[in-house]
């Protein structure tokens, strides 16, 4: 379970987290979030690929940053960062996993006042059985939300249920990423209308849990196909897959298909 696995060191071209507590002229010095005690200097030269003028027009003290780790001193606690090797696809996963990890950290710290367990206890009736089926709470969280339910696996008294759900609900809130395209579908035998209902009741089979879609006819041969998921990566990448899978049925039947880039 990935939230709250520690590792002892941080690998080189590992993304991390760091707060900047110092800036210098040739570069800051970062606090990593993720291993408390270790310490990160980013060189300018790591900091952009253009001329900088003033560094702090891209660091600042107080800063919460992501990075990449070039290079660790385990010895001394230190590591070598840069920040313009970082992809943006990289920073965004990062910043996602921080906030989750935030989010059922808060759940657990309320769950421990409003039960008075302490943060040992809830470790071993709720955090050690997920990372034991190699869960991430914060999954195990939003299913509860969509279910109303815990997992059988998590032995839970029945007042403690009550506040999980509870706290669970109060503070993770499922969000969806909607995306949407026109999908055209030509089928000219005789049962083409019997073809395309069946290219699109199979492709529909794809969804997984938490995801939704949809296809409404727009007029025939136009059908708008609209897809929502947790991620905008992962709903554009379902819409692909459904637009996929669709045409290539028709395509299988004599017919024509094709996903209109432009809608």
């Amino acid at each position: 379970m990935a939230e709250f696995i520690e590792k002892d060191a941080p690998s080189i071209g590992e993304v991390v987290v760091g707060v900047v507590k110092g800036v210098e002229r040739f570069g800051a010095y970062v606090e990593l979030i993720d291993y408390p005690g270790w310490e990160g200097f980013v060189h300018i030269s790591e900091i952009s690929l253009k001329w900088i003028r003033n560094i702090r027009d891209y660091l600042r003290e107080g800063q919460k940053e992501v990075f990449k780790i070039l290079r660790t001193n385990p010895h001394l606690h230190q590591v070598d960062l840069s920040l313009r090797r970082v992809e943006k696809n990289e920073r965004d996963q990062k910043i996602l996993e921080l906030k989750r990890k935030q989010k059922v950290q808060r759940v657990l710290n309320l769950l421990s006042e409003r039960t008075s367990m302490s943060g040992e206890e809830l470790s071993k009736v709720i955090i050690e059985p997920a990372r034991e089926r190699g869960l991430q709470l914060y999954d195990v969280f939003l299913d509860m939300v969509e279910n109303n339910s815990v997992p059988e696996w998590l032995k839970l008294e029945g007042n403690l249920i009550n506040k999980l759900i509870e706290l669970v609900k109060q503070e993770i809130k499922m969000k969806k990423v909607s995306v949407k395209k026109d999908l055209v579908l030509i089928c000219r035998k005789g049962d083409g209308v019997e073809h395309i209902r069946r290219a699109i009741e199979e492709a529909l089979k794809i969804v997984g849990r938490g995801e939704s879609a949809s296809i409404t006819t727009k007029g025939s041969p136009r059908y708008l196909l609209r897809v929502e998921a947790d991620t905008e990566e992962k709903a554009v990448e379902l819409l692909r897959q459904i637009a996929d899978k669709c045409i290539g049925i028709i395509r299988e039947c004599g017919g024509e298909g094709s996903l209109v880039e432009e809608s």
